[in-house]
C-alpha cells in the first residue's frame, strides 16, 4: 500500500520532541511539583491545634456556652427522671380487675346498667354495643334463659321479676301497668293474668299494659342503658364473637354437669 493513500505527498508531518520543555504548556512532571514530607503530625503540634480550635470555639460561642449547654441537658435530665406518669382516672377504671357483676360480654359493671340471669349465674349489661339488642337480652335468647335479677346496688335492689298476680318469670311476658291513683306500677304477665275480666275492678288499667323488653332492651326506667361513652370504653364484641362465646359456654356446662352432676355453680 503506498502512502499516497493516507494523503498527498505535499502535506509533511512534524513531529516534536518532547524534551524541548519549553515547547509545552506545563510541565506537570517538574521537581517543583514533587512532594517529599511523608511524616505524621507529632502530638505537640497536635495539642497545640486542638488548643487552637477551642480558642476559637471560645471567641465564637463565648468561653461559657458549652459549659452551660452541659448544665442544661443534665438539668432537664433530672426533670425527666422526677415525673411520675400515672393512668388516667377513668381509663383505669375500665382496665383494672372487673367485679363479679360485670357484663360478661363487654366488662361494664355499673350496677343500674346490669341484670343477672338466673339460669347461667352470669350477669350481662342493657347496652347494645356492636349488636342489634342488648346484650343481656341476647343472653337470654340464646341461652334460652327467662328469668333474670336486678342488682342489689341497682335503683330498684335486689329484685327477681315476676308477675304480681301469679309469680311468673318469663321476663319475655312481663309487662307493666301504672296505677291510676299512686305513682306506681305493677308487673303483670301478658297472659293470663294481664287481661283478666278481673282486674277492671282494681285500681290499675289493663288497657295500659306495655312490655318490659321493648326493641331488644328492658326499659331504661327499670335497667339503666349504658351511656355511649361507657360502651366505647368497655371491651368491644360482635355477633359472631358472640355466637361463638356462648357455644364455648354450651360445652363447658355440659362437661360439668356430665362429671359434677350435682354442681350448680356454671360460670365460665
Amino acid at each position: 500500500m503506498s502512502v499516497e493513500a493516507y494523503g498527498p505527498s505535499s502535506q509533511t508531518l512534524t513531529f516534536l520532541d518532547t524534551e524541548e520543555a519549553e515547547l509545552l504548556g506545563a510541565d506537570t512532571q517538574g521537581s517543583e511539583f514533587d512532594f517529599t514530607d511523608f511524616t505524621l503530625p507529632s502530638q505537640t503540634r497536635t495539642r497545640s491545634q486542638g488548643q487552637s480550635q477551642s480558642q476559637l470555639d471560645s471567641q465564637v460561642n463565648g468561653p461559657d456556652r458549652l459549659q452551660n449547654g452541659d448544665d442544661s441537658l443534665l438539668k432537664a435530665s433530672q426533670l425527666l427522671a422526677e415525673l411520675n406518669f400515672e393512668e388516667d382516672e377513668e381509663d383505669a377504671y375500665y382496665t383494672k380487675d372487673l367485679p363479679l357483676h360485670a357484663c360478661s360480654y363487654c366488662g361494664i359493671h355499673d350496677p343500674a346498667c346490669v341484670v343477672y340471669c338466673n339460669t347461667s349465674k352470669k350477669w350481662f349489661c342493657n347496652g347494645r354495643g356492636n349488636t342489634s339488642g342488648s346484650h343481656i337480652v341476647n343472653h337470654l335468647v340464646r341461652a334460652k334463659s327467662k328469668e333474670v335479677t336486678l342488682h342489689k346496688d341497682g335503683p330498684l335492689g335486689e329484685t327477681v321479676l315476676e308477675c304480681y298476680n301469679c309469680g311468673c318469670r318469663n321476663v319475655f311476658l312481663l309487662g307493666f301497668i301504672p296505677a291510676k291513683a299512686d305513682s306506681v306500677v305493677v308487673l303483670l304477665c301478658r297472659q293470663p293474668c294481664a287481661s283478666q275480666s278481673s282486674l277492671k275492678d282494681i285500681n290499675w288499667d289493663s288497657s295500659q299494659w306495655q312490655p318490659l323488653i321493648q326493641d331488644r332492651c328492658f326499659l331504661s326506667w327499670l335497667v339503666k342503658i349504658p351511656s355511649e361513652q361507657e360502651q366505647l370504653r368497655a371491651r368491644q364484641i360482635t355477633a359472631q364473637q358472640i355466637n361463638k362465646l356462648e357455644e364455648l359456654w354450651k360445652v363447658w356446662q355440659c362437661n360439668c354437669r356430665s362429671t359434677h352432676p350435682h354442681c350448680t355453680m356454671y360460670i365460665f
